[in-house]
């Protein structure tokens, strides 16, 4: 079909039309009408577009049950294809003239199952032979008889409204269990390293951990761990005994690698996952629950307000990690070893948070009226127990941190900002300040250690490479 200037007015593309694919061979147009309900009936379906189309393949019987077509959006064109034939070449056929008659915007096809059929047919006593009693149980006209009157010779029949309760294809019942399979590819991909940690969930009740898990220390052996690395990491913990793996490594300025680190930790402490010391690393043997001054390690979550768009000088925090590049077989890291930067971990008064969600312990908050604050906490009568949220902090004295915190961060922007106006123009601004998306990034480490280390119930063997 080819298209110029001269045809363009045979065919009409503004005329918009419903394409029914009916399930049959249409002999007689009016009984195929007849079968969707009516002009009527379609054009009632038309109109609603989640109203199904029903087609009775005996429309005057009105036990048959319908089967239902489904519209969906579609586009295409609707054709009117002349062929030229010949007698004498019966299958000798020329398309003469295409013309467009309009564009389908939608289409009606019959994919569902249609509900068992159930014929109002009884075998005659008397002659044996199988009678359709339809039209003496359907009343034709006004029926004026009373609906408790029947007659002797017309058996009851009463179908229930569908057999089925679905419509559509269900194979799951039938199909077999499927296998997995093991790949060649899959077999190449090496299993996650374990550090063997103990990763402990905060209780009242629950025992401490005394000792490391054999794994952890047959890990410590197999890697190449400097031995003077793990005994500087010990007297650390000697003289605090509970720490943040970011605030081990930037308060003590330890130039061990992440890697080694996270092989040395599981052999000298335990990890609370929850509670007033979430997220930090506290020593074997050490009960925070039984010491009231190990108030001054638990956390507190600090983030920064926004407030007239001071903290869109603030960064977020982000995860930087390494990334393969497959192309050229190499991994680019961002940050090395051998350069690191370390970021502050205590809070004074000339701070501006690195980031916009900070964790802090509060013996790392050098602020002289909330060290007071601490002092000034009540001690507790003996066999009193820490609360499980608040551990030996009264309510809300987190708040109280926040506000003195957020007032200061406060001060110290507008003064930078006075000071060094093209600074903060330089910072990076974002405007989306998604909070529970850092909320744990502080401790990103750590927990990228909690996932790996699940399975520590695995063999020895899991540890090594």
């Amino acid at each position: 079909m080819e298209y110029n200037s001269k045809n363009a007015h045979e065919h009409n593309l503004e005329r918009d039309l419903v394409c029914v694919v009916y399930p049959g061979v249409v002999l007689n147009p009016d009984r195929m009408i007849e079968s969707l309900g009516g002009m009527r009936e379609i054009s009632t379906t038309f109109a609603q577009e989640k109203r199904r189309l029903e087609l009775r393949f005996r429309p005057d019987c009105m036990y048959s049950k319908p089967a239902y077509g489904d519209g969906r959006a579609t586009t295409g064109l609707a054709l009117k294809v002349t062929v030229q034939r010949r007698k004498s070449q019966p299958q000798h056929r020329t398309v003469s003239a295409v013309q467009i008659i309009g564009c389908v915007r939608r289409c009606y096809t019959f994919e569902s199952l249609c509900d068992f059929q159930q014929l109002p047919a009884f075998r005659n006593t008397k002659s044996g032979v199988v009678e359709c009693v339809h039209d003496e149980i359907v009343p034709k006209g006004v029926n004026t008889a009373s609906p408790f009157q029947k007659s002797a010779n017309v058996p009851f029949f009463l179908p229930p409204v569908c057999f089925s309760r679905t419509d559509s294809l269900n194979t799951l019942v039938l199909r077999e269990p499927k296998t997995p399979r093991i790949t060649p590819i899959e077999t190449t991909f090496r299993r996650r390293r374990q550090k063997h940690g103990i990763y402990h969930p905060f209780t009242l009740t629950g025992n401490i951990p005394d000792t490391p898990t054999l794994q952890a220390q047959h890990l410590l052996t197999t890697k190449v761990v400097s031995m003077d690395d793990v005994e500087k990491v010990r007297a650390i913990f000697k003289t605090r005994p509970i720490w943040t793996k970011n605030a081990l490594t930037n308060i003590n300025r330890l130039t061990i690698s992440s890697q080694s680190l996270g092989t040395i930790l599981p052999t000298i402490a335990f990890y609370y996952v929850n509670g007033p010391w979430r997220g930090t690393w506290v020593r074997y043997g050490y009960d925070p629950r039984n010491h009231f001054e190990a108030r001054a390690y638990q956390m507190l979550d600090f983030r920064v307000r926004s407030v007239d768009s001071l903290h869109e000088c603030i960064k977020i925090k982000r995860l930087s990690l390494s990334k393969m590049n497959y192309r050229l077989a190499e991994t680019t890291i961002t940050t090395k070893d051998d350069e690191r930067q370390f970021v502050s971990s205590t809070f004074d008064e000339d701070t501006i948070p690195p980031h916009r969600v900070v964790f802090y312990q509060y013996c790392d908050i050098h602020l002289k009226k909330i060290q007071e604050m601490l002092k000034k906490v009540p001690s507790p009568k003996a066999g009193t127990v820490c609360d499980e949220r608040y551990g030996w902090l009264p309510h809300r004295f987190d708040d109280q941190c926040r506000n003195i915190m957020m007032e200061i961060v406060l001060n110290n922007i507008r003064r930078l900002r006075e000071e060094n106006p093209d600074v903060c123009s330089g910072m990076e601004s974002v405007e989306d300040d998604d909070d529970e998306a850092e909320m744990m990034s502080d401790f990103e480490e750590d927990e990228d250690e909690e996932e790996e280390t699940e399975g520590a119930s695995d063999s020895m063997d899991d540890g090594t490479d």
